[in-house]
């Protein structure tokens, strides 16, 4: 089909001094076309004259609704000229116009015009998007990322979690064409058919199109500040449309209402609007204009299914009354959501035969297996041991004030707690010895770090109890965190009537007890188990006992730094004795008054007593305070120290 040799011309006064460069470009001169003006402040009495049904547009992006719902009246196709500096709506990037004005002059004049959508939001065309006003900007979501710069990026992201702690569900009543109705509360929406790039937009990609008489709307509803700034491109990446992530939903449909009890705060076209009603929908009759090539290969989408993805959005009325103020730091769990979970931890907090079978066998192995110093029988005593149970199900009644699951929990604890003390101190009284092998020497000192390790495993068993996924790990959690070790070792102490052993390793114990319960109980209101007005108190109370045990451990940390500088002085250099080269290895100290140290003394001969005593003053004043020595001597011949060198830590 011939294009007409006379087209409209609708133009701005802010281009009123350039019409004749457009007038006599020499495409229009080639073509032998005329262009009729017309102001676009005259354009509503306009007559058409039926033999010119094409216009080229060149007017301020943000007057094109009112052009288009002209030519849509009228039955005019449009060409679009952009206007430098001003900038670019949606619409015009959805059509793949290029920037240039001579290029898009020549996709007006030469290209057949197609029809598309006429998308209407209350009456009004859309061409720049439809959103909620208290919204943060999507960039990062609907594909304008890319013309950030790195700068223009970090400052988004840091403007997005600012916004994280502002932001205000808006409880809304959803109705698409086909009458299916959604009750939920949202904190943004995006209208997807002006996007052509990122996550999301590609997450829907197969079914959003100009052409197919169906709209789409991304909704979003983060039930927590940390929920919200989880959410990233990344994950949208690999999520997919049939399981979205927990925040986002998703409708294809001929027309969206949207009600709300309040006045809502929107953007249409980037302009404010207030109301209790928004309804989106399709005008039967499309617009005719003249796009790139890039959307005429992209609108290949024609399936007209209404299509409603919402089952990630909050629809119960309680969980939407919940979060019906700013966002809460952490999700909230219903309990119709744990309602599994949470009989798992209270048949977990019953004392019943196979606990006490269990933690008879454990306490038994893992005593054995301390006398024995047989690091691979105490682990299997602590994969055995179901003590991390009781634990897990104690930090759920604290958190959530369960006066009874936490009763029951202590109860089942304690006698768990009981029958291992009571079979490692039987055992240790009726043995023979009174040695500290390494096992049990190992789990005498406990510091902040053994604290880090209990805090850690007490995350890991909350996700393990929380996630059936993640199940299968609670085995290494109970060896990473070892409960049963140390309650034997102290019952150990008890039957040897060694303050010091039970009272070294009940410390040791009490850490792992009070740093899983903390940690589990931060990991299960962070998982959205309990709101933190619920949850203060026992987290508090948690946070108290670990406070409380945290002094011996730092003191006891503070001790492992002090006694490290002093090996380290001590095996930096070798001490000269009656002409001879002597040095010391394998160095143990202990922090009393005067300090005592024992260790190997590597010596060509066999020290006197005066040689000794001349070492231990010198020892005394290399560390500047009173020293014992207790040595063993190992002889070695006089090449030794000529082959190891001065300053250098001896073979052992």
């Amino acid at each position: 089909m011939s294009l007409p040799r006379t087209y409209y011309l609708i133009y701005s006064p802010i281009v009123a001094e350039q019409l004749a460069s457009v007038i006599a470009h020499p495409l229009l001169v080639e073509q032998e076309i005329e262009l009729r003006k017309v102001k676009l402040a005259d354009l509503s009495a306009l007559h058409i004259d039926q033999e010119l049904q094409h216009a080229l547009l060149w007017v301020e992006q943000k007057d094109y609704p009112q052009v288009l719902l002209f030519a849509q009246k009228n039955q005019m196709s449009l060409g679009f000229l952009p206007i430098k500096g001003d900038p670019l709506c949606h619409f015009f990037k959805a059509l793949a116009l290029p920037q240039d004005l001579d290029a898009c002059l020549r996709l007006a004049l030469s290209q057949e015009p197609i029809i598309i959508d006429t998308i209407v939001c209350n009456g009004e065309i859309i061409t720049n998007g439809v959103n909620l006003e208290n919204q943060t900007k999507m960039t990062e979501f609907i594909g304008d990322s890319h013309e950030l710069t790195t700068i223009g990026k970090l400052k988004f992201q840091f403007k997005r979690f600012l916004h994280a702690f502002s932001l205000t569900p808006h409880p809304v009543t959803l109705i698409t064409a086909k009458g299916k109705t959604i009750s939920t509360a949202i904190t943004g929406m995006v209208l997807l058919d002006f996007h052509r790039n990122g996550a999301l937009t590609n997450l829907f990609l197969e079914s959003i199109s100009l052409k197919d008489k169906r709209l789409s709307v991304a909704l979003f509803a983060p039930q927590s500040i940390l929920s919200y700034l989880q959410l990233s491109s990344s994950l949208l990446v690999t999520a997919q449309k049939k399981n979205l992530p927990q925040q986002i939903g998703y409708i294809r449909t001929a027309s969206l209402t949207i009600t709300s009890p309040v006045d809502t705060h929107y953007l249409i076209n980037n302009q404010p609007l207030t109301t209790r009603e928004l309804k989106l929908e399709i005008l039967n009759a499309g617009i005719k204009v003249n796009t790139g090539d890039k959307f005429k290969e992209r609108q290949h989408f024609s399936d007209d299914k209404e299509n409603v993805i919402c089952e990630q959005l909050p629809q119960q009325e309680s969980r939407v009354k919940y979060i019906s103020g700013t966002l809460p730091l952490f999700s909230h769990a219903l309990e119709s959501d744990f309602k599994d979970l949470f009989l798992a931890l209270k048949e977990n907090a019953r004392i019943n035969n196979t606990y006490i079978l269990l933690m008879v066998l454990s306490a038994m192995l893992a005593t054995l297996g301390l006398f024995l110093n047989s690091p691979s029988i105490v682990i299997g005593a602590m994969v055995l041991a179901p003590l991390m149970a009781p634990i897990i199900s104690l930090s759920m009644g604290l958190l959530r004030s369960d006066a009874d699951l936490s009763k029951r929990s202590l109860t089942t604890l304690f006698a768990g707690m009981f029958i291992a003390l009571s079979l490692s101190a039987l055992v240790a009284y009726i043995l023979p010895f009174q040695e500290n092998p390494h096992e049990i020497a190992a789990r005498l000192h406990p510091s902040t770090l053994d604290l880090l390790v209990a805090i850690l495993s007490g995350v890991a068993g909350a996700f393990a109890n929380a996630r059936e996924s993640i199940a299968k790990s609670l085995p290494g959690v109970a060896i990473a965190v070892a409960l049963v070790p140390p309650l034997c070792v102290s019952g150990i102490g008890i039957g040897w009537l060694n303050f010091e052993v039970f009272y070294g390793a009940m410390l040791l114990f009490l850490t792992n007890l009070t740093g899983i319960i903390l940690a589990a109980g931060l990991t299960f209101m962070a998982i959205g188990y309990a709101p933190f007005s619920r949850a203060k108190k026992g987290i508090a109370l948690s946070a108290f006992m670990v406070a409380v045990i945290s002094v011996p451990l730092v003191l006891s940390f503070a001790n492992m730094q002090q006694i490290e500088a002093v090996k380290k002085q001590l095996l930096s250099q070798d001490y000269t004795i009656g002409g001879q080269n002597q040095q010391l290895s394998n160095i143990k100290v202990r922090l009393v008054r005067p300090l005592k140290i024992s260790a190997d003394l590597i010596s060509t001969h066999m020290p006197n007593p005066q040689e000794l005593a001349t070492l231990e003053k010198q020892l005394s004043e290399q560390l500047g305070q009173a020293v014992t020595i207790d040595l063993s001597v190992r002889l070695v011949t006089k090449n030794y120290f000529s082959q190891t060198g001065n300053f250098l830590e001896p073979r052992k």
